[in-house]
């Protein structure tokens, strides 16, 4: 009995720190499962860097930001005018910065509504117009908009996300009331469209394929037959994700198609198939950069490559 006491507190001493283990381990498990169970459903949907950043946000309320600047061509990056390389009767064809900033509700973990609006400025870097005696009607679109600051294109934008047997989709539809100086001035007055963007993953090489596919239409302030009235497109993409903060990025404006007012009904434009390269940066989950160019594949040349670079950052 004498040697059974001896023994007794060194037994209650080890059970004492097995069961110490053993709600140790059961704490960290329940922790664990925890924040399994908070892990957003919407990034377990949308693993793409740049879809997230664009959706928002995973508050139920927060504000969205973007900033977009389409400077000039490789060739002449300080030449104020743009080339239109797709020949779109829509194209802004002269340098310009804006920003937006939109306020998001989070409807469901997948839906959300978006009011934005923000600021324009055209050629915000010059004061004059190259060769401008060579084109009357060039010069005097410059002169009305040149460095005019003014309010950027109100819009309500809807977004669903959803993965269909294991491929990413981002549905959006929104519409937009043109006041940015360039389009205002040619006589457009408001765009309503959708878009759906599909993506995929192909296993855990880090590349991804998919493509977007939009349509959209137009209101005119004027009648003016050149005024561009319909736009329908499907562009095939592909990226590649090099680490956890840079990634590849290509899109393609393979079969682009535009009616104008002079055509009918059936009668549709094919643009030229352009190119955009870029690469992509994550800042964040809710920051995302992408400088990028654009050119047309089969005439590369560097007065015909354009130079941009895009930000979405989410707050909140």
């Amino acid at each position: 009995m004498s040697q059974f006491k001896k023994v007794l507190p060194l037994i209650l001493m080890v059970s004492l720190a097995a069961y110490a283990q053993e709600k140790k381990k059961e704490t960290t498990e329940v922790k664990a499962t925890a924040e399994t169970k908070t892990t957003d459903e919407a990034d377990e949907v949308i693993t793409n860097r740049k879809l997230r950043a664009e959706s928002g946000s995973l508050s139920k309320w927060s504000a969205s930001t973007s900033f977009d600047y389409s400077g000039g061509s490789v060739a002449d990056p300080l030449n104020p005018e743009r080339p239109n390389i797709t020949a779109g009767r829509d194209v802004l064809t002269f340098q310009n910065f804006s920003g937006s900033l939109g306020i998001r509700y989070r409807i469901s973990t997948f839906d959300s509504i978006t009011a934005s609006t923000g600021f324009f400025i055209s050629t915000p870097f010059h004061d004059k117009l190259r060769n401008s005696s060579r084109d009357p009607v060039r010069k005097k679109a410059f002169d009305d908009t040149n460095r005019e600051l003014n309010v950027n294109d109100p819009a309500v934008r809807y977004t669903h996300l959803h993965k269909i047997f294991g491929v990413q989709s981002v549905t959006t539809v929104s519409g937009t009331l043109i006041t940015n100086n360039q389009l205002e001035e040619a006589g457009y007055e408001s765009y309503w469209d959708i878009s759906q963007n599909f993506l995929y993953d192909i296993g855990k090489t880090g590349a991804s394929v998919g493509v977007l596919l939009a349509y959209g239409f137009y209101t005119h302030s004027k009648d003016d037959d050149s005024l561009a009235t319909n736009n329908a497109g499907l562009y095939p993409m592909a990226e590649y994700v090099i680490n956890d903060t840079f990634n590849l990025r290509t899109i393609f404006g393979q079969w682009v198609y535009q009616q104008d007012k002079s055509l009918d009904h059936n009668t549709w434009d094919k643009l030229k198939v352009y190119q955009s390269v870029g690469l992509g940066i994550s800042v964040t989950r809710d920051i995302f950069l992408y400088p990028n160019i654009q050119f047309i594949p089969s005439d590369i040349r560097s007065d015909r490559t354009n130079i941009a670079i895009s930000a979405s950052v989410n707050v909140f």
